[in-house]
This record gives structure tokens, sequence and C-alpha cells, in this order.
């Protein structure tokens, strides 16, 4: 299975920051430590790299690739929360097949490329370490077996060293016998069945491991060799602990004998030339108490902890499915024409009509353009008048006008035949209300689309008010806006003026209304005829 490419960059990132902390800390913790503390700090890189991606954790960094339009590409690593301003795709080159252009796809190339790499590196230092160890004991001689370690002489291997993690071995150079003296033979083969006993060899397999996955990072390759020469001082350290002078002086001997150029990367070789003068200084006797190792242990432990809780990846939570399309709209029913307008029930002040408990806003708004003003009418060429009445339990609570408008109303709700209701104020106005039930049904449906989205809120609302002038053999301009739909070209205004009409036949005909509060209320209606050009009603609750 593929890697996630997100979390192999960040692995491998994150695995390179770790490495140039150890070689930042790693000759400070040996001098207060000792060199056993500084060897396993190397193990923080190689946790790194089989560190999975923690469920819910936030990364401190992100890398980013940033590239032009020239197809240079930059890398950088910033917080999450600045990452996606600079975050962009890489080039989209094309790669040119016969007649076909193929687009091609650039994280799976380059985890592709770096796969390669990786394995070719791998097989190539597997296959020297191969070879030289079965070269050395292919035309070497066994010299003695002790504790599961072959011993061998040859004249293949330039110095002591150890090879090998299930056939262990300890090949030795063909003139060992002659060039170093009994205690020093003693102490190179101490020095390498350490590496055995310490399970050395595992840690370079694993190193060569991580090495590989960063054959193109040169601070990979810098850390290795860095990592081979600690772990050198940690087995000198092993060999002699609690040695005395004499002891340390023979081991430095066999150490500047054993000096020689190139081993294979898996082999343990007693020495290289280029780590004689820090192996001499380590070789010091170097006295640490038991706080002293303690401390050293707690330090090294919560470097690695915060090394790993810096660059540890975050696995962020899958998006939630996209939610259903909505429903086909159906268009609405045709509307039928207005009922027959019977009397008014009479007004009762003490008992008003049930209403439902919340209360309801209605806001009238009339356009005056003074060619049907009559003297002495409220309203002058382009004036509005804006009446607001609040209604709870069937009782007009407020009523606020700016100018002196006409006392009849446009109303919604009530049961049926309810078309006219004479209600009073709490000023004592006497006010005369028109249910216009068409209109009070489209603010309803209005009102039920609040919860959607805005603009598919507005697309609904007008193809529904198409539907409904259509359906009333109204036909509008493609372009028509809310005024034109919401009166389907001036037809409402025509409805409006037919539903008064009937109301002013039914207020003549009405018995429960004085001669004076008759006349009043017919005087408001001819007012409200007269000047009434656009009434929008806008129901709250």
């Amino acid at each position: 299975m593929m890697p996630d490419p997100a979390w192999l960059v960040e692995t491998l990132i994150g695995a390179s920051l770790l490495m140039l902390l150890v070689l930042a800390v790693r000759k400070p913790v040996a001098r207060l430590w000792g060199a056993h503390m500084a060897y396993a700090l190397w193990a923080l890189p190689a946790l790194r790299m089989v560190l999975p991606a923690i469920p819910g954790w936030q990364p401190l960094y992100v890398p980013v690739a940033q590239s032009n339009p020239e197809g240079d590409v930059a890398l950088a690593l910033m917080p999450p929360a600045d990452a996606a301003l600079y975050t962009q795709p890489l080039p989209a080159a094309t790669v040119q097949a016969g007649d076909v252009s193929v687009l091609p796809d650039w994280p799976l190339l380059l985890i592709g490329l770096w796969a390669v790499g990786a394995i070719a590196f791998l097989a190539i230092q597997w296959t020297r370490h191969v070879r030289f160890v079965g070269k050395a004991v292919r035309d070497g001689e066994l010299l003695t077996r002790q504790g599961g370690v072959d011993v061998i002489v040859s004249a293949h291997v330039p110095g002591p060293m150890a090879a090998g993690i299930v056939h262990r071995r300890i090949p030795l150079p063909a003139d060992f016998l002659s060039r170093y003296s009994p205690a020093e033979r003693r102490m190179a083969l101490l020095h390498e069945a350490a590496h055995h006993d310490r399970l050395d060899l595992a840690a370079n397999l694993a190193g060569l491991v991580v090495l590989a996955a960063h054959w193109w990072n040169p601070i990979a390759h810098a850390a290795w060799r860095a990592f081979r020469a600690d772990q050198e001082l940690a087995c000198d350290a092993s060999v002699l602990a609690g040695s005395d002078g004499e002891t340390r002086a023979t081991y430095g001997r066999a150490v500047l004998k054993s000096a020689c150029v190139a081993t294979p990367v898996a082999a343990c070789a007693m020495n290289h030339k280029s780590q004689l003068k820090e192996r001499f200084a380590m070789m010091k006797d170097r006295k640490l108490g038991r706080f002293g190792r303690a401390f050293g242990l707690l330090a090294v432990t919560g470097l690695a902890a915060g090394g790993l809780i810096a660059t540890a990846s975050g696995a962020q939570p899958a998006p939630p499915a996209p939610p259903a399309p909505p429903a086909p709209v159906s268009p609405p029913a045709p509307v039928s024409p207005p009922a027959v307008v019977s009397p008014p029930a009479p007004v009762s002040p003490p008992a008003a009509p049930s209403a439902p408990a919340v209360p309801k806003v209605m806001v009238f708004t009339h356009k005056i353009d003074g060619k049907d003003g009559q003297p002495g009418q409220p309203g002058q060429p382009g004036e509005k008048i804006v009446r607001k009445i609040i209604m709870k339990d069937g009782k007009v609570v407020t009523d606020q006008t700016s100018g002196d408008g006409p006392h009849v109303m446009m109303m919604h709700g009530g049961g049926p035949g309810e078309m006219v209701k004479v209600m009073e104020t709490a000023e004592g106005k006497k006010m005369v209300m028109i249910r216009h039930q068409e209109m009070a049904e489209m603010a309803g449906k209005h009102a039920a689309l609040a919860g959607k989205d805005v603009e598919a809120r507005m697309a609904e609302v007008k193809t529904r008010m198409r539907a409904r002038c259509e359906s009333d053999g109204v036909k509008l301009p493609a372009d028509a806006d809310m005024a034109q739909l919401a009166t389907c070209g001036m037809e409402m205004q025509k409805k409006v003026r037919e539903a008064m009409a009937s109301a002013r036949v039914a207020i003549e005909k009405s018995r429960d209304l004085s001669a004076e509060q008759r006349a009043a209320a017919l005087k408001g209606i001819d007012a409200a005829m007269a000047n009434q050009r656009t009434v929008i009603v806008k129901v709250e609750k």
C-alpha cells in the first residue's frame, strides 16, 4: 500500500530535523553524561520514521510547496494556519507520448522515484557487505568459536571487526598474532565481542534502512557517520568500564594499530583513521556518580520526547459527507378566485377571536404618485405612508403610522368567510382589516424558506412567484424583478382593488356598525382605493 504523501513528507522532514538536533547536542551530552547517552540519542530519527500520524493532533509545522509560472518550486515549513495561504500545486507539466499529452501524477511520480532510490541504495550497500564478508570467510581460517561467535583469520580484512547478525563472526587480519601483543589482542577481541553483545550490528542494519530512506539527503549521510563514531565511543566505554590506567593505555595502542580506511557500512571495524583523536580523548577515566547518570538519563529522555512531539504528524478527521440535494420544488397550485365576501362578524372587545399566541407584525407601505389624489386626502407625489400594526390575541396592541394613511388595512389569517374584521386599537380608533388570503399564503411559504441558503431561497421564491403568475395567465419577462414577480405585473393591485371593492359592499350592507362608523369606514376605503398603487405586506413572528 502506498504511504500517504503528506505523512511521508512530514516524516522525512521530521527525521531530518531530529538528525540536526542530535548532531548539535551529541558532543555536549557525551562530555556531560558519557558516550552511552550520546549514542542513545540516535534512536530519535529511527523512531520518528515509524511514528504514525496521531489522530486529532495538530502538528507544529507543515511542509509547503509554492511554485511560480516558470515552474520553479520553493519548499518551506510553516504553521498550519499560515500554510493554507501559501500552498500551491506543483506546476502542471505534460509528458509527450507519441501524439498524446499525458498529465503526470506528481505525488505518485515523486514517491516512485524516492522508493526506487531507497531500494537501490539499500541493495548496493548490502551487496557490498555480503561480498566482503563472504570473501573473508571463504578464504579465511577458523581460529576458534566462543559463545556462538566464529573467530576467523583472513588476509582480506585490514583490522579486527564484527560482522553478522544471525551468523556472528569476528574476522581478524592475517598478521593479527604478530601485529598485536597478547594484551592488545585481548582488548581487540573484547571490543569486537562487545559489539555483538550490545547488538550494534542490528542497530547498524536499522540505521542503514533509515539512511536508505534518506538516500538523497546530505544531512542523513553526515548523521550516519556521526552515528557510527558514537557507536564506537559507546563500545569503548563498555570495554573500559572500571579499568585502570594501564589497561586504558593497552586499549589505546590496540585501537591505534587497528586504524583502517574503508570497511563495509554494516560491519563494525575496531577503528577508522578519522576517529582516532576523538576516541583517545574519550578514553580518559571519567567517573559519573549515580546522580549524574540519573540526571543524564532524565535529560536525554526529555529531549527525545520533546523532539518526537514537536515533529509528530497529525491525522485530520475525514470531511463530512456532502448534504443530499434538495428535492425538486413542485409548482404551486393555481390560485382560486376570491370567495364571495360575507358580512363581518360583530366585534366583541371583551372576547376577541382566538389568535396565535405569538404577536404578528404587519407592515404596510403605500406609494402615492398623486395622479389620483384628491384634495384633503393624505399623500403628495412621491410621498410614502408607512403603517406598522402589532396584533396579539386578536387585538391591535400597537399602531404606528408615519403619515396620515387610511385606516383600512390588509390582514392575514382568520377563518373562512372572515374577509372583513372591525377592530379597535389601544387608543380607541376603529380599524377595518381586510384579509387577503392569497398574500398570507405566499408570505407563509416565504417564511418557511428562512433556514435555507440565501441564494437558493431567492431563486426558489422567484420560481414559485413566476409559476403562480403564469398559472393566472400572466406572462412576465425573463429578467422580471421582485416587484414585478410579487404583483404579477400589476395583476396583484387589481386583485387588491377587487377585494377592497367587495369589502366596501359588505360594509354598506353591515348592520353591526353605526351610521357614523359606516361613513368613516367607507371614507377610508374610498381614500385607499383612490391612492393605492402598490401594497407590500410583510408578516414577521
